[in-house]
């Protein structure tokens, strides 16, 4: 018997990639095209410190000292504004903040509130803070350690 092999005059099989590298570019493409880049925290509209020099005079700056503890108290210059941990409101402070935002653009200088937030609070009560220095119009925010 002679060695007769029936697939012996048959080609190896090809892969063609072609269409495969075609298409994971359009997916490259889709989602290149469908993806848009958000600014974060862009609603609160806050000025935080940083490094500039300048060659203007000097302003005053005001500075007023907000603590939030471990337990959600707020804490604005050494007496207790709001205790209730469940009120995110903090209507004290937004009277606090707003009369002390008032006042200093009566006397044309620039507010400035300094937040001490123990590492223990919740993240919430920060951003409730936060959210009061924005409706106080206040823009220079500023974090202790």
């Amino acid at each position: 018997m002679a060695d007769s092999n029936p697939f012996a005059d048959e080609q190896e099989p090809e892969l063609d990639i072609s269409p495969l590298i075609d298409v994971a570019f359009l997916l490259l493409i889709y989602f290149l095209v469908t993806t848009t880049l958000q600014k974060s925290e862009a609603d609160l509209s806050l000025t935080l410190p940083g490094v500039e020099k300048s060659d203007s005079k000097e302003v005053k700056i005001d500075q007023m000292l907000v603590q939030i503890s471990e337990d959600g108290s707020v804490i604005v210059n050494d007496e207790v504004a709001d205790s209730d941990p469940n009120d995110r409101i903090l209507p004290n402070l937004t009277d606090r903040l707003s009369r002390y935002s008032a006042s200093a653009q009566i006397a044309n200088t620039e507010t400035q509130v300094i937040i001490d937030c123990d590492p223990e609070a919740v993240g919430q009560r920060f951003i409730d803070v936060l959210n009061v220095c924005a409706k106080a119009n206040i823009k220079n925010v500023s974090l202790a350690n």
